[in-house]
């Protein structure tokens, strides 16, 4: 049927085809000519009447997606109401989504349970944050190019509801072929609803069809179904499923959600184990439920056959381990070997040299040579500082699409930071086989032993800071002090032009890394160039949403009065908005510039809430830089020891509104609306 809306403009997106359509929404693939990219535009459409009251709803839930800053998680780049449409644009995937994989029936089990891993870590991070799906389903898991998944629509259901009952306008809110029992009810949620809902979808993945009978238009009958009735056995419809994988999918399934797994991580775990792979902590399966209740009791085994089973499953579980054992042992002496061949890192790596990014870039002979180097099962091992903030989450992903286009294997080592964590994945990434690592450090002293094990190894590091000489590590980032500068001279400015060149500053810093200092530096130096008699009144914690606002609740308590706040990224300006709007105080009572320009910072300029500017820190290029440096370490290729990323312009509200900068990603809490 033709569509109304393709060729037309909702926001700063040009829809140019419909991707698929739902009972809530439709998808459109769409055009944003500011930065030439194509994103997936989900569109809602308004009932009449309902704008107001679904406007407020829509901007509460928002802030919800806003928080689920993860490599398994779709990210959102921005939202709006336009006329009687409300839009999300999202990244758009080639993959298509796993509904359409699943329409050519079962998936194989090895890569059920990969996607079903990714799924799994995607879902825990959301559940750690507070939040629930209430839409798990198979059209809501999208996939790339190279088959990764990516779990999207956190919030749409909660977004077209009312009141939080189940229906609305008749129709069901979420998918009832996908819904727990308790959802169906109406009762209050946990996360416990999503793992139903996950077996539901591993069953689908596992015996291609759904549990119960949904050929029926009747929904009283499949509701009662989800409620009532036992599932039949996924073994009726796959006879090639393993019994511990449909231990793993009824235990998910029971109506009783005490009964299901307590985290999606146990449940992927455990499918893990069932289909023979390796499942980090887990160590066994919970024992299968009764597929049906009201059957007779099966006669009970002889003591002999009891024995002999507990045999073969304590067999079972060694011989996991051994296999595990020697698989990693395998990769290592293959990674080992591999890595032997390159010439000693110290010959390859130019001391005391630096040039900029652009000139690493890697010629396509290297990067077979690179994809050569990692043999069979190596891999590059990115220890990641944390995922929470849009600026470590993306760099993850941009990593892990460069690697993927590069046809280089890939892991994540989330250090939660934690610098104690990270020691022990470095070390673990290590000892799984790692062939070159990218680091971004949070304590070098801790990391000291593991490092010289790894360049005795002649594992490549790359780190993602710019001071950390002395290493036998390529040091990758930007100009620290220039990066600082840039903002502080623009804060130097807003201070001359329209304070009167007198302002209380706080400085939000990161004292125990020195290249954060050095960006700290550029910031207070850059606003005393323009605004000579500003007065910093000192340095405190920031770095993160947690820590800028412990530090700014603490002065506030103090009873210290400030004006302008400088902070070396926009998470601590995030942290100290959500401190000063608890306490009362107003947008154009304190100014802030800081560094990153992360979509919410630069909504929050447009908006003319606290924050003036923000530069850009260049994500891209800094992830390019550093994959681009491991691929010419494992090529064998000589390379600066320091590479520079420029950074970019500041972005205000002059930019802004000028299209050069795209905007309009949702607030992150309620305490930060505009």
């Amino acid at each position: 049927m033709p569509d109304s809306l393709i060729g037309q403009k909702i926001g700063n997106f040009q829809v140019e085809e419909r991707l698929g359509q739902g009972a809530m929404a439709t998808v459109y693939k769409a055009f944003e000519p500011s930065i030439s990219r194509y994103v997936a535009l989900k569109v809602i459409r308004l009932d009449e009447g309902e704008h107001e009251e679904f406007k407020q709803r829509f901007a509460r839930e928002a802030e919800f997606i806003a928080k689920l800053e993860h490599i398994h998680i779709l990210p959102i780049y921005a939202y709006g109401i336009k006329d009687e449409l409300a839009y999300l644009a999202m990244r758009w995937l080639k993959g298509g989504s796993l509904s359409e994989v699943l329409k050519r029936g079962a998936i194989p089990l090895d890569r059920t349970a990969v996607i079903f891993s990714q799924v799994a870590q995607g879902l825990s991070f959301a559940h750690s944050k507070g939040i629930i799906h209430r839409d798990l389903k198979p059209s809501n898991i999208m996939l790339d190019d190279g088959g990764y998944a990516y779990l999207t629509d956190f919030g749409l259901a909660k977004l077209t509801e009312s009141s939080g009952e189940i229906t609305r306008s008749g129709t069901i809110v979420g998918t009832p072929a996908y819904m727990s029992p308790e959802q169906l009810r109406g009762e209050p949620l946990d996360h416990r609803s999503d793992i139903y809902s996950l077996g539901v979808i591993l069953y689908n993945m596992v015996a291609g069809r759904l549990p119960f009978d949904t050929n029926t238009a009747d929904l009283i009958s499949i509701i009662y179904q989800h409620l009532e009735k036992p599932p039949t056995s996924p073994r009726e419809f796959n006879p090639n499923t393993p019994p511990e994988v449909e231990a793993v999918i009824m235990k998910a399934l029971q109506k009783d959600r005490t009964a299901r797994y307590n985290t999606a991580t146990e449940m992927a775990q455990a499918l893990n184990i069932a289909v023979g792979l390796p499942a980090g902590s887990s160590t066994h399966l919970q024992p299968v439920h009764p597929l049906n209740p009201h059957a007779a009791p099966k006669k009970v085994k002889p003591a002999y056959l009891l024995l002999a089973s507990a045999v073969l499953i304590i067999l079972s579980i060694v011989l996991v381990v051994v296999t595990r054992t020697i698989d990693t042992a395998n990769t290592q002496q293959a990674t080992q070997t591999a890595l032997a061949a390159l010439p000693p890192l110290d010959t390859l790596i130019e001391t005391g040299k630096s040039v900029l990014s652009e000139e690493i870039v890697p010629d396509s002979e290297a990067i077979i040579e690179a994809k050569a180097r990692l043999s069979s099962s190596g891999f590059i091992a990115y220890i990641a500082c944390t995922q929470e903030t849009a600026f470590h989450a993306g760099m993850a992903r941009d990593l892990s699409d460069l690697a993927r286009k590069k046809g280089l294997r890939f892991r994540l080592y989330d250090s939660e930071t934690d610098s104690y964590k990270q020691q022990a994945l470095f070390d673990t990434a290590r000892a799984e086989g790692a062939a070159a690592m990218i680091v971004c450090p949070l304590d070098i002293s801790l990391l000291e032993n593991g490092l010289a094990k790894a360049h005795e190894a002649n594992i490549p590091i790359v780190f993602q800071a710019n001071d950390f000489f002395g290493y036998g590590a390529v040091l990758v980032g930007g100009d620290n002090y220039l990066l600082g500068l840039t903002p502080g001279q623009f804060a130097g400015q807003l201070v001359r032009d329209e304070m009167g060149g007198t302002a209380q500053v706080i400085i939000l810093d990161y004292a125990s890394r020195e290249d954060i200092v050095a960006r700290a530096n550029g910031l207070e130096e850059g606003l005393k160039e323009f605004a000579p008699d500003a007065t910093v009144i000192g340095r405190y914690t920031g770095a993160t949403r947690e820590l800028g606002k412990e530090s700014v609740a603490k002065l506030l308590e103090e009873g210290i009065q400030f004006n302008f706040i400088l902070s070396i990224n926009d998470a601590g300006s995030f942290g100290a908005i959500d401190a000063m709007v608890e306490a009362g105080i107003k947008p154009d009572e304190v100014t802030i510039v800081s560094i990153d320009a992360e979509p919410l910072a630069q909504e929050y300029i447009l908006k003319d809430y606290f924050i003036r500017g923000s530069v850009g820190s260049s994500n891209e290029q800094l992830a390019e830089g550093m994959m681009d440096a491991v691929v010419n370490l494992l090529a064998g290729e000589t390379i600066a020891e320091s590479i520079i990323v420029p950074p970019k312009e500041i972005v205000t509200k002059e930019t802004l509104e000028k299209g050069n900068v795209v905007t309009g990603t949702p607030s992150p809490s309620p305490q930060a609306s505009p």
